[in-house]
């Protein structure tokens, strides 16, 4: 069979994420022909079926608790606020008495899904939730959901355990997550074996299948998507953007590890006379470099920039520059949710540094190094100096100079390499990089 089997896992909120896959999917023009989903992968999946992104999208960003549940005024706050141990009585009490009341959801998927478009695509469509009263899974397709059913359908499977059952002919159903929040065995009951996979990282039971015969693409959240019920517009939108560019890359329109690439060349070419000039800056002596203690700084800073090498090693010079512009833009907290090259992030970097070079904060952070941690203990981090540190956004510039030589900078560093390792990635970076 031509095309691939769409498979899309539970997670309440975090299924916003699937509306930025389906969006690269539709841009890539990626033939599907069935869909399976649990809990709000398949709602997800009836939008997909019936080819109506416009109505999903419209849906994620408009989204709120309110929406989904019926709420009273202080558990209305839940999409704005911090989670507090009175938001979590709030929803624990609702549980006790039967669960969360979800009529504002069974409303706004009677406007938004279209049962006859679903039975009339041509794309199959599969969802998973779990009988109470029978105890035991059930997994069906449209062909098998009695008309005017589908809906209530997708409610069973969506019942998270806060949310009152569903009922359906005299039974009660809950959220297939419990049996199966991955539905890939749904595509091998239909003999599909090209298979993408979207994991929101939602809670719930993933069973495994044999592979052996599939070629399965999978797609995975590459950032937090935040809480199960935070369902929040500006989070949705997020989340649909990170499900985006996800996917594109798995589908190789971008590079990188953690930010997304369209071109990864660069006008920077490492030779030895760099390394022995990061090796100084570390306050290596190049005969020396093989000493245990500098063995150990080079193996914590080359783990960090392994870990962020699309194919975890560093080939050659180009894949270290790659892997520390990303951990540099990381720790400087530059956007990764955007289409970049690899020279463009370098000179955003750059410009970081230079506007905040000249900040009243740096200047506040090197006076607490010089009259705190110097004048304390030169030897070590105290528990103190590493809290300033980790939470610091100049910690990286402190210093981030290749002529400072200086026996506090070449100590701060390999503090740092030991400590903070990207942090000192960061600052061995932006040294190279303005020199």
């Amino acid at each position: 069979m031509t095309g691939y089997g769409l498979v899309l896992g539970g997670g309440g909120a975090k299924g916003s994420y699937e509306i930025g896959v389906w969006k690269a999917l539709r841009e890539l023009e990626i033939p599907l022909v069935a869909v399976a989903g649990t809990s709000i992968g398949a709602l997800n999946g009836a939008m997909i079926v019936q080819d109506d992104y416009d109505k999903a999208f419209e849906l994620w960003t408009s989204i709120s608790i309110k929406a989904i549940i019926s709420v009273n005024e202080r558990l209305s706050d839940l999409d704005t606020r911090q989670k507090t141990e009175d938001t979590i009585s709030l929803i624990k009490a609702a549980i006790t008495s039967g669960g969360l009341d979800v009529t504002p959801l069974k409303k706004l998927l009677n406007m938004a899904v279209n049962e006859e478009r679903i039975r009339k695509s041509p794309m199959d469509f599969g969802v998973v939730t779990f009988s109470l009263t029978d105890r035991k899974p059930v997994v069906i397709f449209k062909e098998d959901i009695p008309e005017g059913k589908i809906v209530d359908y997708l409610l069973a499977s969506a019942s998270f355990p806060a949310f009152k059952p569903m009922e359906i002919g005299g039974k009660k159903f809950i959220d297939g997550a419990v049996y199966d929040n991955l539905p890939v065995s749904l595509m091998l009951q239909k003999k599909i074996y090209n298979v993408i996979s979207v994991d929101v990282s939602g809670i719930g039971r993933v069973r495994k299948v044999k592979t052996n015969d599939l070629n399965i693409i999978q797609i995975k959240n590459s950032e937090n998507l935040g809480p199960t019920l935070a369902f929040d517009v500006e989070r949705a939108k997020r989340n649909m953007e990170i499900g985006y560019y996800d996917a594109m890359k798995v589908f190789g329109k971008y590079k990188g590890k953690y930010y997304f690439f369209n071109d990864t060349r660069n006008h920077i070419k490492l030779d030895e006379s760099h390394i022995k000039l990061i090796y100084a800056f570390l306050g290596m002596d190049w005969d020396k470099r093989l000493s245990p203690q500098n063995r150990l700084i080079i193996y914590k800073l080359i783990k960090v920039l392994k870990s962020y090498s699309s194919e975890r090693k560093l080939k050659d010079t180009d894949g270290i520059i790659s892997a520390a512009a990303e951990v540099s833009a990381e720790v400087m907290g530059i956007d990764r949710c955007r289409e970049y090259s690899l020279n463009e992030l370098i000179d955003i970097i750059i410009e970081q540094y230079n506007s905040k070079k000249a900040d009243i904060a740096l200047a506040d952070f090197s006076k607490i190094m010089e009259e705190d941690i110097w004048n304390v203990n030169n030897y070590s981090f105290t528990e103190k100096m590493k809290k300033i540190i980790s939470e610091s956004k100049f910690a990286a510039l402190y210093s981030a100079d290749i002529n400072d030589l200086s026996d506090r900078a070449i100590l701060y560093r390999r503090l740092l390499a030991l400590t903070f390792p990207k942090i000192c990635i960061t600052n061995i970076f932006i040294a190279m990089m303005i020199k």
